[in-house]
């Protein structure tokens, strides 16, 4: 097994904090990762990527040319990644941000997630609504094994955080399989 997820958008959307929950989780279930964190020197809207590599086998390089997965939160992250994707690729898009969508890969899931975390009154959970849809569609990893990670991270902040991410996790996820399914 081999994972190749790029995570792309603003520096604020909580890109680095996806990659290192999926490094995480990888660690968790003892695969071998690489997480790969790049972002501008702006606090707060530069543009931020990462890349990570999860496998059972060794990993050569944390540098991915074409994803398996590929995380798209803004127009300027669908504009910078769209020609790496091929036809395998998954595409998780946050259609809150995404208005000029290009994309005709018939592996595209669109998902307002932006729209879905204000709906539960928590905006820097767009992420995690974003996770949720990648759990509701791939088999990497089981939900649970996230959530008792994210257990991990964020009851060190507070229960309240880690409540509303799990809420936002299962949004994504429920509205995935609601909404789409793959063959």
């Amino acid at each position: 097994m081999k994972e190749r997820i790029i995570i792309a958008g603003s520096g604020g959307q909580g890109v680095q904090t996806l990659g290192f929950l999926f490094a995480n989780i990888g660690m968790s279930d003892k695969k071998r990762v690489t997480w790969l964190p790049s972002y501008g020197a702006e606090k707060r809207g530069g543009f931020s990527t990462c890349h990570v590599v999860i496998s059972d086998e060794e990993i050569y390089s944390p540098l991915i040319e074409t994803p398996d997965t590929l995380f798209l939160f803004d127009q300027r992250a669908l504009a910078t990644y769209e020609k790496s994707i091929a036809k395998h690729t998954v595409v998780i898009e946050n259609s809150s941000l995404i208005c000029e969508d290009t994309i005709e890969s018939g592996n595209k899931i669109s998902i307002p997630a932006t729209d879905i975390a204000n709906s539960i009154f928590f905006t820097q959970a767009t992420n995690t609504v974003m996770a949720g849809a990648y759990f509701g569609l791939k088999t990497v990893f089981r939900i649970d094994k996230a959530i008792n990670v994210m257990k991990q991270i964020l009851l060190k902040k507070s229960k309240q955080i880690f409540d509303k991410n799990e809420k936002a996790l299962y949004q994504g996820f429920n509205f995935v399989r609601t909404n789409y399914s793959f063959t």
